[in-house]
């Protein structure tokens, strides 16, 4: 017996709404929770049901490594973080750089404020992205630098897999004089002598 629920188009907002309320209520939920961690940590309340603090965090079933994430977490940002992070989904990085516009009324932006309720959360995602410049162009990395190792074990390895060639079709063999070819310039460049072909 299949049982397929189907949801009408007419009722969308009703549903998006009710997901947004719960991630509102999750939000405040999950800065209880790891207040509520933090004092049993601090306090050392566990101790009566287990040995240590990592044997409680089993116990109830989640990681140590999670629950320190989400207590440092807490300590640095505050609970306003798990408010915004389930509204918008932000990390730790991104609220480093908006935190000056983070507090427990909201999101300030553009001289408003924008309150952590499930209907503004598109009005906070947006302030978000405004106080982040995501709209503005990223700004160019400088690329890694490579080290020789790394460069030589990646060669040797094309090498390898060249030997495992059979035939190459008058365009593959182009291609693969091209990028020897760039391949040569460049070892050239950096002083290393060519043997004539």
């Amino acid at each position: 017996m299949k049982h397929d629920i189907e949801i009408p188009d007419a009722n969308l907002d009703r549903w998006l709404g009710r997901r947004e309320a719960f991630s509102l209520i999750a939000g405040r939920c999950s800065a209880a929770e790891v207040e509520s961690l933090r004092r049993i940590r601090d306090g050392k309340l566990y101790r009566g049901r287990a040995k240590n603090w990592d044997e409680f965090c089993s116990q109830i079933g989640v990681s140590r490594r999670n629950v320190e994430r989400s207590l440092r977490q807490l300590e640095e940002f505050g609970p306003a973080f798990f408010h915004l992070a389930q509204l918008t989904h932000i990390t730790p990085e991104e609220y480093r750089a908006i935190a000056a516009h983070v507090t427990e009324d909201g999101i300030h932006c553009e001289g408003e404020v924008i309150a952590f309720l499930p209907e503004n959360s598109s009005q906070v995602a947006a302030a978000m992205v405004k106080l982040l410049g995501r709209d503005a162009p990223p700004a160019a990395r400088p690329a890694p630098v490579a080290s020789f190792e790394s460069v030589f074990k990646r060669c040797q390895t094309v090498a390898q897999t060249l030997d495992k060639l059979t035939q190459l079709n008058r365009a593959q063999k182009l291609q693969l004089a091209s990028v020897l070819l760039k391949i040569r310039e460049k070892a050239e460049a950096l002083g290393v002598p060519m043997l004539p072909w």
